[in-house]
């Protein structure tokens, strides 16, 4: 008999392995970090005994889910402007550079990370700020407070850092003791704080986090000689710091004939970079996201995809790595990707009138192991294979809208959702058994993110935009 730490067993074990093996009375075996069998329970358990057992009977076994886009900061600003963008967008800046000192970045990021962990979120990327590419990049200590909020939960994380948009210099201000002092910011200080939190962060954790870097994307074609040089050098330097370091690379909000750009005009694509939302992509964009290897991430429930629209099917086609995220937690979404993949189907089943495109099984890859190949980590993530890092949930099907008890991979996507995943490992460590977080004081972390909320509303004067009419009796807002 060989003893493994953790057994997990009597479950339908969805392998996403190469081969897909979905095992109806599974067992998976891990040995500190890793996975060290996976098969049908019989043949483990003639092997394995562990210390810890996890009855999985009436449940999905499932390599942790990947969340390839969100946002640090949104989940204290959830549903301000109740649906008008552009005050969600000034708020946005007003919140990330001018209200938000370290506390508010380690509250909400504890809070984040909570919900992607009950949600079955193992690992996700966050941009540390938001808006139109508002990054809180000013000073390290914020990048510091929303790492260490993230490492306090246990998830795997990458925190995508970058400078915001031009023109800078940009005010930012911090709030010590309470007080509140404005100053300049250059981009030349935020690659600077970008560098620091990479030195800090980049592999801590016992390697749960990383740092990816981050540009601005640019959607306009310009002749101002001038103002492509600097887009070029900001990209240069920021390019050349994340490959001196073997960060990824990410960008927010491409359409319509910026991936092409970005990669003629100033080289930012590569198989190190995976890029956002993607939508109205002309047939130059699609090619040279396939000749570079660039990843996608589709947020099927944004509003980018209903102000445009990302061609998914086309994308796969093109052999484009496509991965499903969240772009969460907020305006109006959260991380709940049960929800974001069925959003995904309905979009593109409706947009080509045709029910039989995106089926449940590639989907499910969508957020595992295509999601790991596109932020570089098929190679130990993604999958339930003997070798790779111990990630795993388990999801309750034993329930009156999972039921009858056939299909499995069908009734994972189209009917379960994150309240049904039951237990989390990360890295071979129980985070979450049976829905409880004991290494987690909840109610302390929920006391903060309201504490973290009222006081930047108080900063900001954004109060009013908690207060907005839902809508009553109207069509359109």
């Amino acid at each position: 008999m060989q003893h493994a730490s953790l057994l997990i067993r009597g479950g339908v074990v969805i392998t996403m392995d190469p081969a897909r093996r979905v095992i109806d009375d599974g067992a998976v075996a891990v040995s500190g970090d890793r996975i060290a069998a996976v098969g049908p329970r019989a043949e483990v358990e003639a092997v394995w005994r562990a210390t810890q057992v996890i009855d999985a009977k009436g449940r999905a076994v499932l390599p942790g889910f990947i969340d390839g886009h969100a946002h640090a900061g949104h989940g204290l600003v959830k549903t301000m402007g109740g649906g008008d963008s552009e005050a969600w967008s000034e708020a946005c800046r007003i919140i990330y550079t001018l209200a938000s000192p370290p506390s508010f970045w380690r509250a909400e990021a504890e809070l984040a990370a909570l919900e992607r962990l009950r949600n079955g979120v193992t690992t996700g990327v966050s941009l540390l700020g938001g808006g139109d590419s508002i990054m809180r990049t000013d000073n390290p200590a914020h990048g510091d407070a929303h790492c260490e909020g993230v490492a306090a939960v246990g998830i795997r994380a990458i925190v995508a850092v970058g400078p915001t948009r031009p023109p800078h210099p940009r005010e930012y201000a911090s709030w010590e003791s309470g007080t509140e002092r404005r100053y300049p910011v250059s981009f030349e200080r935020q690659a600077e704080t970008c560098a620091a939190l990479i030195e800090r962060w980049h592999g801590a954790a016992d390697g749960r986090i990383a740092i990816a870097t981050l540009m601005p994307v640019y959607r306009e074609a310009t002749h101002d000689a001038a103002k492509v040089a600097e887009i070029e050098r900001q990209g240069r330097i920021m390019r050349e710091l994340g490959r001196k370091h073997g960060t990824l690379f990410h960008q927010d909000g491409h359409r319509s004939g910026s991936i092409e750009m970005a990669d003629r005009m100033f080289g930012l694509c590569g198989p190190d970079a995976f890029f956002s939302h993607c939508t109205d992509l002309t047939e130059e964009d699609i090619e040279t996201l396939a000749r570079t290897g660039t990843a996608v991430v589709h947020n099927s429930s944004a509003i980018a995809q209903v102000r445009g629209h990302c061609p998914v099917p086309r994308l796969l086609e093109a052999g484009v790595t496509v991965m499903i995220a969240s772009d969460g937690t907020a305006p109006d979404r959260g991380t709940d990707m049960f929800r974001h993949m069925v959003m995904c189907a309905r979009v593109h089943q409706r947009a080509a009138r045709d029910e039989r495109l995106m089926p449940p099984g590639k989907l499910l890859e969508m957020i595992t192991i295509d999601a790991a190949k596109g932020i570089g980590r098929e190679a130990d993530l993604g999958s339930l294979e003997v070798g790779k890092k111990a990630d795993v949930i388990t999801v309750d099907l034993a329930t009156p809208h999972a039921y009858p008890p056939n299909m499995p991979v069908h009734r994972v996507v189209w009917f379960a959702q994150g309240s049904d995943v039951r237990d989390v490992i990360v890295d071979g460590r129980v985070l979450m058994r049976e829905r409880a977080v004991p290494h987690l004081d909840e109610g302390a972390i929920l006391a903060a993110a309201a504490r973290e909320t009222e006081t930047m509303l108080a900063r900001s004067g954004l109060g009013h935009l908690t207060h907005v009419d839902p809508g009553w009796r109207r069509v359109r807002l």
